[in-house]
């Protein structure tokens, strides 16, 4: 995770981790920090969109954030998710640049349910019953947030927690 000091290295040309082409308009520059005096070594901040523009792989999340069970995983996505991947809890994506293209199908058949596209800005809930898989024709960023209670499936499975992040 990125952070503080002791916490992994920003990425930079110096650790390896050149801009990817597809990310060469995408600006390096980092926030500026100014913490009161006595926290100067608790308080950081960091360019996630240079972070991300500088990833080696695609559809492997990187865990930048962490509150408690909740973790913030951005990720970088070209082409077709290798797997169809099954969800066993409530995730939220948030599309941070161009676009992604999800083929949703119920998590034990099979079974379409959705195609949802999926542009800049946009924030889509997937729910806990279902598989997906996406395509992506220009690399992008997408920021994936969880709950990541390891009592979490069992508790959705006994109909303790929902399947859906609302009910209408």
């Amino acid at each position: 995770m990125v952070g503080v000091k002791g916490d992994e290295q920003i990425r930079t040309d110096a650790t390896g981790h050149p801009i990817n082409r597809m990310f060469a308009d995408v600006p390096q520059d980092e926030p500026q920090v100014f913490a009161e005096p006595g926290f100067e070594g608790e308080i950081a901040a960091f360019n996630l969109f240079a972070y991300l523009s500088r990833s080696n792989v695609t559809w492997n999340p990187s865990v930048v954030s962490v509150c408690k069970e909740s973790l913030y995983c951005p990720t970088t996505e070209e082409y077709i998710l290798p797997i169809v991947h099954g969800n066993d809890r409530v995730e939220w994506f948030i599309q941070l640049s161009d676009e992604i293209v999800w083929d949703v199908a119920d998590r034990e058949t099979g079974a379409p349910r959705a195609k949802v596209t999926m542009r800049a800005g946009d924030c889509a809930a997937m729910p806990a019953d279902i598989r997906h898989q996406g395509f992506s024709s220009k690399r992008s960023m997408l920021l994936v947030w969880e709950n990541n209670s390891a009592d979490l499936p069992a508790l959705i499975a006994s109909g303790k927690a929902p399947q859906y992040p609302v009910s209408f």
